[in-house]
């Protein structure tokens, strides 16, 4: 077995694998301008990041690149017209003494070099702050070739309000919809209409939508605590209509169409018995939805009746050897199609579909040095939990391995994901195809507390921080044993943000079942994440399903990895970024000094720059680094 995994790692005859498996995407996130002309996309290379403004000339790609500075990252973009690109950046900030990712909004034309701002900057002198958060664009108002809308927080103001952004020029902001202290956020149809809003107040939860009439309804009934899970989908153009995700008559979210004006709900579009519908697809010309979003394994639509992007879809998937083919986007004038296509669980590339020539052009690949490299088989399975709940996984293996048979006392590692209230997907996974690539089978596990599948499943992780969702992690490595796939003396758990606590925990609570644990910007102390969360808006709220600061506080105590550090009898590495806003670096820190301290082995890497995705400069491959050479160490 072992000599069959040699020869694979062999044959790929990659020289620097943290290099090929670290380096972030080369291109991703393309964006397709009005006219089909222009392209935009976030870029990567050994030199920097930034975002590419590119064209499709006769003699190939003519292209600029935005490049991002240490402390500035690219989050989102769009084009408004060809001559004009909305973006934003994230930028790290310690205002008033509180950590946090301050927004900036950002516009460029292309072929010219200044970025403008779109919110002005307070002078010097002025004493007064940016506003923080810029980037909450609700709509892009596509019959407006100048505005945007954007929701925000003014300077000295409690609330959000909702203006009219004009994207040639800094300030240029006028009020849509003023502020209400139980309603920060907008929703709008497709053509920049108010209709609906959302807040919270007094510790509930509030939802108001505008009837026909545009009156402004109060439906927070909807989204009070114990009654079935309501969202807001999308809306057509008639006045009188939503849709709306809800879980009233079927234990997963399914998509209706809602009246607003009589608070009821009309047909039923979609329902998927074991996922949630996750969103839909609407036409820009009247809403209309014509598919809704769900998820098995991976990523799936289903459509209602025939439309183009399914016809373009089937084009593509005949016209290219790959078995996943995903939709990305299209102008409105319908001649340029963005597609994304790879093979089973490979990285895949990006292709520009040029609807009227019939002309697909391919783009650089995500991984260019994956191309000829062996990946491992991604399996999807499921394995029972001790009270008998069904566990959905993932098992990736070591090249060269095909089926679970064929996994025979391998060294494995456990890879428990963020949120928790996240998932898991069957996709191509940078860091579960590196550890497959050095030898390693990986157990990928969607425990109770994941989203996705159902109300029921996600609730059975309340106030289950190292506890039920705990069990399950720990039911996943004790089922590669009993099954013979993993080698129980070379068995390892690693993780990211919530993982990186499961992985801290694992080595708490059952530090006979791990030989090693890896904790990536985890969270090490319950009662200071709560505690820190009360510094921000509706911190409270948000961490009310890990539990209450006195009335839990046993609780609390009891699964915080850090202050259990004494009971840690496993290597442990610790990795965290610099900058991370979302668990700070102070949880890795600490958690490092407490183990040392009780005379316990561990080691702490810690990112320059970094931040809670591992998505900036090199720290991908530096921390690919620490993990291969840790592994190597505490798996022999």
């Amino acid at each position: 077995m072992l000599a069959l995994v040699a020869a694979a790692l062999l044959s790929a005859g990659l020289t620097d694998p943290e290099a090929a498996f670290g380096r972030l995407p080369f291109i991703d996130d393309v964006e397709v301008s009005p006219s089909g002309e222009r392209f935009a996309a976030s870029y990567n290379s050994e030199t920097g990041s930034g975002l590419l403004i590119y064209e499709l000339t006769e003699d190939g790609f003519d292209n600029r690149l935005i490049s991002e500075s240490d402390n500035l990252k690219i989050r989102r973009y769009f084009w408004k017209r060809d001559d004009r690109l909305v973006f934003s950046a994230g930028v790290p900030s310690n205002r008033y003494g509180t950590p946090t990712l301050e927004t900036r909004l950002l516009a460029v034309t292309p072929g010219e070099p200044d970025l403008d701002r779109l919110f002005k900057s307070p002078g010097r002198r002025s004493g007064e702050f940016p506003v923080q958060i810029q980037d909450r664009i609700v709509s892009v108002l596509p019959n407006d070739p100048e505005h945007i809308l954007v929701e925000y927080t003014p300077v000295r103001s409690p609330n959000t309000s909702l203006y009219r952004v004009k994207v040639d020029r800094a300030g240029a902001h006028r009020l849509v919809q003023g502020a209400r202290r139980d309603s920060r956020h907008f929703m709008t149809d497709n053509q920049g209409n108010v209709r609906a809003r959302s807040g919270q107040s007094d510790d509930r939860r509030r939802l108001f939508v505008t009837t026909s009439e545009g009156e402004l309804k109060d439906i927070s009934h909807r989204v009070e605590e114990g009654q079935p899970r309501f969202y807001f989908a999308g809306f057509p153009s008639s006045p009188s209509k939503a849709f709306v995700l809800s879980d009233h008559a079927t234990p997963t979210l399914a998509l209706y169409v809602y009246n607003v004006d009589t608070d009821t709900f009309g047909d039923l579009l979609f329902s998927h018995p074991s996922s949630d519908v996750y969103g839909i697809r609407q036409r820009l010309s009247d809403g209309a939805a014509y598919g809704a979003f769900f998820a098995e394994d991976d990523w799936n639509i289903h459509y209602f009746g025939d439309n183009i992007i399914q016809d373009l879809t089937a084009h593509v998937r005949k016209s290219l050897d790959a078995d996943e083919i995903g939709y990305r986007g299209m102008n409105p004038q319908e001649t340029m199609a963005v597609f994304w296509a790879a093979q089973q669980g490979r990285p895949g590339q990006y292709y520009i579909l040029d609807i009227a020539n019939n002309q697909l052009t391919a783009l650089p690949l995500l991984y260019p040095e994956l191309e000829s490299v062996a990946l491992g088989e991604v399996i999807a399975t499921r394995y029972a939990a001790r009270d008998g709940l069904q566990i959905p996984a993932f098992v990736t293996l070591p090249p060269g391995l095909a089926d679970l048979e064929a996994a025979d006392q391998l060294p494995f590692v456990l890879l428990p994901h963020g949120g928790p209230n996240a998932r898991d997907f069957s996709g191509f996974d940078w860091l579960a195809q590196y550890l497959a690539h050095k030898g390693y089978g990986v157990l990928q596990m969607n425990f109770r507390g994941s989203t996705g599948y159902g109300a029921e499943f996600t609730a059975a992780g309340d106030r289950q921080w190292g506890q039920a969702m705990q069990d399950d992690i720990t039911d996943g490595a004790r089922w590669l044993v009993n099954a013979g796939y993993a080698d129980p003396e070379r068995l390892a758990i690693l993780g990211g943000s919530y993982g990186g606590y499961a992985a801290l925990m694992g080595a708490v609570r059952t530090p006979g079942l791990f030989t090693c644990a890896v904790s990536i910007n985890g969270v090490t102390s319950l009662p200071e994440l709560i505690s820190d969360a009360k510094d921000y808006i509706d911190g409270e709220y948000r961490t009310r399903h890990i539990g209450r600061l006195w009335r839990d506080r046993t609780m609390l105590r009891e699964n915080s990895p850090r202050l259990h550090a004494d009971e840690i009898s496993i290597p442990v590495l610790l990795i965290a970024g610099e900058d991370d806003r979302v668990v700070p670096v102070k949880h890795s820190v600490r958690m490092h000094n407490a183990i040392r301290r009780a005379g316990g082995q561990s080691q702490l890497v810690e990112l320059p720059e970094g931040n809670h995705y591992l998505n900036v400069g090199q720290n991908r491959i530096t921390a690919l680094r620490a993990i291969g050479g840790f592994m190597e160490q505490c798996q022999r």
